[in-house]
């Protein structure tokens, strides 16, 4: 704990002399907005208040848009997949903070810390569109991001909003708020939420054990002593209890998140046009356990965790002719212990499963964009970063055994510090064909390291199936990525169109070894890949009150070493969907639909892959009326067929015993929703 909070304190202080440096020198899509031109790479979901259905976290939101799956593992930590991609391929940050969860399983991923009533912008980039937020993020990156000064009462009054929600078929309630206060040259804001969830039913009447308790609160403080310059520190809380998970062993009593941040934005004159500057600290505390929240008659057996993150970033921006040069430096430093316990033998530890297993980067990038023409324009850039690696107590006994020696029994080595440089381009020309249309294409560099779990988990159980073994020696993920892209709005149609290539060396995958003394055990080993992939989204005004949109994803993934398929690849999967826009009264309704999944990894049945799955066609219905200006009352009726389905890239239902199945989805929910704002 001493070495994050000296990072910190180095952090901050760097940002602190940014400020005081510049005190003497007097892509982001705002959800709110619907008149941004379309663009096939960049989407913006609804914003929590409008969206059709009510999302349990912020990977369940994500859904809504094309390209964007999640896999489910209980009532909330549904893991958000774009393009095929997932869990560290993607880059996350919650109003510039990365947050990675307590559980080695996954049961926290990084968007289900995400507090989505408190967000006033939210952008999904897919693919690398931009190189500032870190390495990595083939995938894509999604930034929910707040933005204080944009709801502040222009009086200086007090402004907020206010909600409760309560469903047929899960949340048992679900009450928030948020007020804000505005000031001469600052602001404070404070919200808080409270939500449960019991368990919901799916269509077939089978109790889903899905339920948890969730709160959370939080402020804001910000001082703007120029309209341009402004200095914000938030911090907020979330604490998870009694999260019942059927695709894992074991649930979560307990589990507690924070985040604190700091930041400093100005704008300047002379070679550097403007300065952002921000640190943050995120800490996670998790405990799961088999015995607390399930009946448990063999060996009980807990996992208290820890996940600190610090970092930070610096960006400056400068204009060189017409081109604008964005560069600076991140930081993101992670250190996560998770330890196993035998609770029937009085706690004895068992195992370290994240045996100190700290991962620090530092990179430094520079983007700059050039117009070609009146509406042409060229994007550009390159960032480096210097990696390490190491787990601190990989030597240390715990149950009779060393992580080493676990590493060595699978792969004939133990962990020694690691370093990695890791080059990344980007390279992206938009040409405008005509006043409608607009083309795109890119090519990217990415590289992406191991994160804590692929490089050092440590389960080792009785049995070799029972094993479950990061490899220390992994090299990192190298993605050469190419996409083409089209857009085009005429009159009241509007569509966009996108293919992607990606070829990946030393893709890290999850595997199981076939034979010798450890076969069965699960490890990582490094492949060749191929991810290829399509998307297409249309929509169209019918009146002026009536509005038709659909749209539809592919991606096919290949381990082109063993020419085998890629476990939990999506199937084509869409939505089609009706709207009504009547003034007081709005509605609509929508069919999400997927096909049918057969192309999977046969080896990793009963770990990362379930089976083959069948398609399905779900329909929503949702409406809103108007109280007055400010309230109004949402409903709806989600999973109106009371279909039983669940999605192909879900966990597992372990609850189920001997029978392979997933987690299924909920069956009919009705739900309702008042809202308010002052």
């Amino acid at each position: 704990m001493q070495h994050t909070l000296a990072r910190l304190t180095l952090l901050s202080s760097l940002l602190m002399l940014s400020a005081v440096a510049n005190a003497e020198d007097t892509l982001v899509i705002d959800i709110k907005s619907t008149k941004k031109a379309p663009s096939p790479n960049e989407a913006a979901p609804l914003s929590a208040e409008r969206s059709a259905v009510l999302p349990a976290d912020g990977g369940d939101f994500l859904k809504q848009l094309n390209g964007v799956s999640a896999s489910r593992f209980g009532g909330r930590g549904l893991e958000p997949i774009i393009r095929g991609q997932s869990q560290t391929q993607l880059n996350v940050l919650l109003d510039g903070a990365y947050v990675h969860g307590g559980c080695p399983n996954r049961m926290d991923p990084p968007a289900s810390w995400a507090a989505l009533e408190t967000y006033e912008k939210v952008t999904v980039e897919k693919g690398v569109q931009t190189l500032q937020h870190g390495s990595g993020g083939s995938g894509g990156t999604v930034l929910f991001e707040r933005d204080t000064r944009s709801i502040l009462d222009p009086d200086g009054g007090w402004s907020g909003k206010a909600s409760a929600t309560t469903m047929s078929n899960g949340v048992k309630h679900d009450v928030s708020a948020d007020v804000t206060k505005a000031f001469t040259k600052g602001y404070a804001r404070v919200f808080t939420q409270d939500r449960e969830a019991s368990n919901y039913e799916d269509g077939d009447g089978n109790e889903v054990r899905s339920s948890y308790k969730h709160q959370q609160q939080g402020i804001v403080l910000g001082a703007t002593p120029t309209p341009e310059r402004l200095l914000e520190y938030s911090y907020e809380n979330n604490d998870f209890s009694d999260a019942l998970y059927p695709g894992a062993s074991m649930d979560s009593p307990e589990e507690s998140g924070s985040i604190q941040r700091l930041k400093y934005q100005d704008k300047l004159d002379g070679k550097i046009n403007s300065v952002e500057a921000e640190v943050y600290l995120s800490e996670i505390d998790h405990l799961m356990d088999n015995y607390s929240l399930r009946t448990q008659t063999g060996t009980k057996m807990a996992v208290p965790t820890t996940s600190d993150t610090t970092g930070g970033k610096l960006a400056l921006k400068s204009t060189l002719g017409k081109t604008d040069v964005t560069y600076g430096v991140n930081v993101q430093n992670r250190d996560r212990n998770a330890t196993m316990k035998n609770m029937s033998m009085g706690g004895t530890v068992t195992g370290l499963m994240w045996p100190g297993a700290t991962t620090d980067q530092t990179g430094v990038f520079a983007e700059a964009e050039t117009p070609l023409g009146t509406a042409d324009k060229l994007k550009y850039g390159v960032r480096v970063d210097q990696v390490k690696a190491a787990a601190s107590k990989a030597s240390t006994v715990a149950g009779g055994r060393t992580a080493n020696q676990n590493y060595t029994a699978i792969y004939g080595y133990g962990a020694t510090d690691k370093e990695e440089t890791h080059v990344g381009g980007l390279l992206r020309y938009e040409k405008s064909l005509n006043a409608t249309t607009t083309a795109f294409a890119g090519a990217s560099r990415s590289m992406r390291t191991a994160d804590e779990t692929e490089r050092f988990i440590n389960k080792w159980g009785a049995t070799a199936a029972d094993r479950w073994v990061g490899n220390p020696d992994i090299k990192p993920e190298k993605h050469n990525q190419l996409d083409l892209g089209l857009s085009q709005q005429r009159g009241n149609i509007r569509w966009t169109g996108t293919v992607f290539a990606d070829k990946v060396d030393d893709y890290i995958l999850r595997d199981k070894v076939t034979s010798g003394a450890q076969t069965g055990a699960q490890i990582y080993r490094n492949v060749d890949a191929e991810l290829l992939g399509a998307e297409w989204g249309a929509e169209t005004k019918l009146t002026q009150k009536l509005r038709l949109s659909g749209d539809v994803a592919y991606v096919k993934r290949t381990n082109t070493t063993d020419d085998r398929p890629i476990a939990q690849t999506p199937p084509v999967n869409g939505k089609l969907q009706l709207d009504y826009n009547g003034g007081k009264w709005s509605g609509g309704t929508r069919v999400r639909f997927a096909a049918g999944q057969d192309r999977i990894d046969t080896a990793m049945i009963g770990a990362t892959e379930v089976g083959d799955s069948a398609g399905y066609g779900v329909v929503d219905a949702y409406g809103r009326y108007s109280l007055n200006k400010s309230t109004k009352a949402r409903f709806g009726v989600d999973n109106l067929l009371d279909k039983t389905y669940s999605e192909h890239v879900s966990r597992r239902n372990l609850d189920l015993g001997g029978t392979i199945e997933r987690v299924n989805e909920a069956g009919r929910s009705a739900w309702l929703k008042l809202e308010t704002e002052f």
